[in-house]
């Protein structure tokens, strides 16, 4: 879905810089104004007469304007014009209180909770000091006052603390959100891939058996006219066989980006969907035991299915299960191998030659993985090119994404999957763990 770009919007995504440190920081400018002007509007009714009240009162503007930018440091120089200022024999100019609030909420806003006590205690032992030693240039003259005094104070550094925990608070769930975006879309393109992979071995699979079979009887009918009819159907059945794979494949390219889904695998038929069960000699088998032992069943189809279409191509060898599974075997992992063999079987048709000698496929079953072991000779530089100008249709285009699927979901079961070519043969290794678990939770977890 295409979406419209705002203007505050930066090239990669985000909000631009500056509006989004107004959003971040919109309470210091907020109350860095407020006492700004309330300083300058007192400034012009009682400007500052002895210069060093001067000097104090400008430094106390200047931080003033510079608190929501360098608020720590801005805080303590303010903190220290305060205390500066009990030492000067002048009343005059703007009233120090407004940016001792500004400082100490700016601090309470911005620091660790002892250094806004630190500040906070500071100010106050500046105020009871003068008091104590009965001196007048204090902030209040009186010991009712300065409890008054201090009560504001600590309110001011309770206030920037509670905009800081609330700012800590939206902080955390925007993390949370992110975090929770992130495994969306983890799960989602876990799901595509399953998906991706579910019709890649089905569909795909399926079609280039249904092409290869209908360009072994086009080269096996004559080219006489007796045989045209037959030749333009078969050719036709062929056409389409590769317009539809060619459309799967797109289809394929499309899951393999990150879309809109749920995170699943494969969909499970409710409660109302199935069939009626009717008891069996398996009722007094474990569930979980049924469960492995219908997976099994699975791969040992799989494996039959593949050789048996294999031989009606023309394609000579076999696959062999080996060993048993254990009754906490994975039926995700089963599943996987099962898939995979579906695979297999699609890269011989589409990768070796019915006369370049045989293939030999070996499953085996362990207690803690499902290993299969490939290999068959390897196509000739020039063997897509081996019925190129015959008048034969061409083979179906292999779509190069299907091992990489199966790859991807095994890798994220914590297997591998690795292949390789060696002295003219091809080499295929799968390991598939019984307990998937390791590397989907590193996946999760980052």
């Amino acid at each position: 879905m295409n979406v419209v770009p705002d203007r505050d919007v930066d090239p990669g995504g985000g909000p631009s810089r500056p509006l989004q440190w107004l959003r971040t920081h919109w309470f210091r400018i907020a109350i860095a104004a407020f006492t700004l002007a309330a300083t300058l509007i007192e400034w012009a009714a009682i400007p500052p007469v002895y210069p060093l009240n001067f000097l104090f009162s400008g430094i106390s503007v200047v931080a003033i304007v510079l608190s929501p930018f360098l608020p720590r440091i801005s805080g303590w120089l303010i903190i220290m014009t305060v205390v500066a200022r009990l030492f000067v024999l002048d009343l005059s100019g703007p009233n120090p209180l407004w940016a001792a609030y500004l400082a100490l909420a700016v601090i309470g806003y911005d620091s660790a909770i002892p250094v806004a006590v630190g500040a906070l205690l500071t100010v106050t032992l500046a105020e009871c000091v003068p008091v104590a030693l009965n001196t007048f240039n204090a902030l209040s003259a009186t010991w009712i006052g300065m409890v008054n005094y201090i009560g504001m104070f600590t309110l001011a550094t309770m206030g920037g603390m509670s905009f800081r925990w609330r700012r800590q608070r939206d902080e955390m769930r925007e993390q949370a959100m992110a975090l929770e975006r992130r495994q969306w879309e983890l799960d989602t393109l876990q799901r595509n891939t399953r998906l991706a992979s579910r019709i890649h071995d089905s569909a795909s699979g399926g079609l280039s058996y249904i092409a290869l079979t209908a360009q072994r009887e086009l080269r096996r009918i004559g080219d006489d006219a007796a045989h045209a009819g037959e030749r333009a159907d078969w050719r036709f059945v062929n056409d389409q066989a590769l317009s539809v794979l060619d459309e799967i494949h797109h289809v394929i390219d499309l899951l393999e980006r990150p879309s809109s889904s749920d995170g699943g695998g494969r969909p499970v038929p409710a409660a109302s969907e199935a069939p009626e069960r009717h008891a069996s000699p398996d009722d007094g088998i474990p569930p979980a035991s049924r469960a492995v032992s219908r997976r099994r069943e699975d791969v040992s189809t799989a494996a039959r299915t593949a050789e048996t279409r294999l031989a009606r191509l023309g394609f000579h060898g076999r696959f062999d299960l080996r060993g048993e599974t254990g009754d906490e075997c994975s039926g995700e992992s089963l599943a996987a191998a099962a898939d995979l063999i579906g695979e297999i079987a699609a890269n011989i048709t589409r990768h070796m030659s019915p006369d370049a000698g045989e293939y030999r496929c070996v499953i085996t079953f362990g207690e803690h993985a499902v290993e299969i072991m490939e290999t068959n000779p390897a196509a000739p530089q020039g063997g897509a090119a081996r019925h190129a100008g015959d008048g034969m249709p061409d083979a179906p285009r292999p779509h190069g994404s299907g091992l990489a699927l199966h790859r991807r979901i095994i890798r994220g079961m914590g297997g591998e999957l690795n292949t390789t070519a060696e002295d003219g043969d091809w080499i295929l290794y799968a390991r598939i763990p019984a307990h998937p678990g390791p590397a989907r939770r590193r996946e999760r977890a980052s």
